[in-house]
């Protein structure tokens, strides 16, 4: 007897997704039709509103996975060997991608599926179907180093079998009826794998490499509960929690232009996300994109919305991020400003960008009206189709970057965070409210209190930047006291179990330690890597490369903990941070500086020493509870002011150089 189970993975056990209500119905038809086949054994599993990560889709309809005894169908027709007499049933693993709009709302376009919502916006059923499959693929070559043949099927389940043959006529494909039977299933699936034959010359089909071990290790990769951990899961209770700042604040969201400032730790980048997520949530309704700079912010940030139940389709409510760079490349794209063919990484295009980013906003201000901006919105699944425009570190923001978004979007549906005195792009601040009528912009009042950092840590970058001589005042926080500075010759083994120790201790995992390198440190030969990466390997320094960028736009799904340049650290945060080789950084940004346009009367060497403290506060700000620092060269003048506060400070701050 074969035993048909459905389980639900959705976060949320009390509702009853709409995945759920089909998966009910398609357990039904199996056990009916699988009743036909008393001497079969086996299982088969329908698992619903599966969660998956660091892959371009994170939630999956339905995954139906079976390993299967004596189950023998009959005249079927097979992709390989044409029609045979019996196919023995071994394994399977499908991807369904579900959908149950009416006949009047999906179209054939070629070979591709196009399905119609209720605001008459289209989506490709066919691309998604498939982006799924690769997903869900991809996930378990990341997790178990499994590489099964995984079938997609498009389930119209608002179709009837004559609606279907109505658009694709006799050439079957991927797609099912509501309804469909088991064997029309098993066809579905030898459209797309090979059949074998064993040595008695039986027919079989089998989607795994290592039998029903296989089998069971990818159905306890699924229904094995994964739960945030260390500062993902406070900031996971972060967005959960209720904040009566944000519900003032997105009051006014669609009807002004908002504006948060603070300075590094104050709470910018938390409180964006939680508007985010009030206004993507089930009362709102809304699709909202976030913009930052930084790949790696986009990655922590990613990861972060991955363990959330929020929905990461094109077709409702949700949270995505972006780069500002990947955002304005397809509006390039889209709009013919840029060449399909060229790539961010291209030369020229670095080269070029304010050329393009000029002839881009000519034409969206200039050229296009508000049918044109419509379309650009409208086309199938686009990736311009947003309700709220939500921006971090929006002071770097260029003027043409930011009239291009007021004309597609419109100010009032922009959520900016503003970090003050924190720039790299651009020596001149974006003023956003500029030629705003001030009756239509919210801003709130700056934040000043540090909700990141442990006291003791704010206590040392404040003295950091007196000794520095830049404008740079943070309160501490009272509820957050503690923090310790250590600083050492260089980075070993032994430091690092040290912070391992303490993230255990804390309830946090590898993630947490964020170890910051100098652009010196990273290999430009055969391929882009961090130099020291093997010897970290030898020592049992488990890093996700961040340098790599190959890396770039994917974040660790192993136990490790995150390695990138000083240059990528924006906006992201660890329990512990390694600021290695914090001279080698300063010499770096002291020879590599220009100087900005200003109008202070100041001597050209101190105005570059100025804005380099400045800057450096920024990876300084990103431990909460330790921060590291190494040093290649102690008598250099970073390092007599780093001892010079070792001597002030020495209850908290460790000097371990002789």
């Amino acid at each position: 007897m074969i035993k048909v189970h459905h389980m639900s993975l959705a976060q949320d056990a009390s509702s009853v997704s709409k995945e759920d209500e089909a998966a009910k119905l398609l357990k039904e038809k199996f056990i009916e039709d699988l009743s036909s086949y008393p001497n079969a054994k086996g299982d088969i599993y329908i698992l619903t509103s599966i969660r998956i990560f660091g892959q371009k889709r994170n939630d999956i309809d339905m995954l139906v996975i079976g390993f299967l005894n004596d189950l023998i169908i009959k005249g079927v027709k097979t992709k390989n060997y044409g029609e045979v007499k019996e196919l023995s049933i071994k394994s399977f693993i499908t991807n369904i991608e579900l959908k149950s709009h009416p006949s009047n709302k999906v179209t054939r376009n070629g070979t591709d599926y196009v399905v119609t919502y209720g605001n008459n916006v289209k989506h490709n059923a066919s691309q998604q179907c498939n982006e799924a499959k690769f997903s869900l693929y991809n996930h378990l070559v990341d997790q178990l180093n499994l590489k099964p043949f995984i079938c997609d099927i498009l389930w119209f389940n608002g179709l009837t079998r004559a609606d279907l043959y109505n658009m694709h006529g006799s050439s079957y494909d991927n797609t099912l009826h509501r309804g469909f039977t088991f064997k029309e299933y098993i066809n579905t699936i030898l459209l797309q794998a090979n059949v074998s034959k064993d040595e008695s010359k039986q027919f079989y089909i089998d989607a795994f490499n290592n039998g029903k071990n296989e089998f069971e290790t990818i159905i306890k990769l699924f229904t094995a509960k994964r739960e945030p951990q260390g500062l993902t899961k406070a900031k996971f209770e972060l967005l959960s929690q209720k904040s009566i700042d944000v519900n003032k604040i997105k009051q006014d969201v669609g009807s002004k232009l908002t504006i948060v400032t603070g300075r590094a730790g104050t709470g910018k980048t938390v409180q964006l996300l939680q508007l985010a997520f009030a206004l993507a949530s089930e009362e709102f309704g809304k699709r909202c994109l976030i913009l930052t700079y930084n790949n790696a912010l986009v990655s922590d940030i990613q990861r972060l919305i991955d363990y959330t139940p929020m929905p990461s389709k094109v077709d409702g409510r949700t949270v995505s991020i972006k780069t500002i760079d990947s955002f304005f490349q397809s509006l390039m794209h889209e709009t013919g400003v840029l060449d399909k063919k060229l790539i961010p990484t291209n030369k020229s295009y670095s080269d070029d960008y304010q050329k393009y980013l000029k002839e881009l906003y000519y034409y969206v201000t200039e050229l296009c009206e508000s049918k044109d901006i419509s379309a650009i919105k409208d086309m199938p699944d686009s990736p311009f189709d947003w309700d709220i425009i939500l921006i971090d570190e929006a002071q770097d923001f260029s003027d043409l970057e930011k009239g291009i978004l007021f004309k597609i979007y419109g100010s009032s549906r922009m959520i900016v965070a503003d970090g003050v005195d924190q720039f790299m792009r651009h020596g001149q601040r974006q003023i956003w409210e500029r030629n705003i009528d001030k009756s239509l912009v919210r801003k709130q009042k700056e934040m000043e209190l540090e909700r990141r950092q442990k006291a003791n840590l704010v206590t040392f970058v404040n003295a950091y930047a007196h000794e520095a001589q830049i404008d740079w005042k943070v309160k501490p926080n009272d509820n957050l006291p503690g923090g310790e500075i250590k600083i050492y010759k260089g980075y070993n083994s032994n430091i690092h179990t040290q912070l391992k120790d303490n993230c255990i201790r804390n309830g946090c995992e590898n993630y947490d330690i964020l170890i910051l390198e100098p652009p010196t440190m990273v290999e430009h030969g055969d391929r882009i890597c961090f130099k020291n990466a093997d010897k970290y390997k030898k020592a049992n320094i488990n890093i996700y490369d961040g340098t790599n960028p190959n890396n770039r736009t994917s974040y660790p799904t192993k136990n490790e903990c995150r390695l990138y340049q000083y240059h990528s650290c924006r906006g992201l945060e660890g329990w512990c941070v390694v600021c290695d080789k914090f001279d080698d950084l300063i010499s770096y940004q002291l020879d590599h500086f220009t100087i900005p346009n200003d109008s202070l009367g100041l001597d050209e060497d101190v105005k570059k020493w100025r804005n380099v403290m400045l800057w450096s506060l920024m990876p300084l700000t990103r431990p909460i509870d330790t921060l590291i620092i190494t040093l290649s060269d102690p008598t250099s003048k970073i390092g007599i002011l780093l001892k010079k506060l070792a001597n002030k400070y020495p209850d908290f701050i460790e000097w371990n150089i002789d």
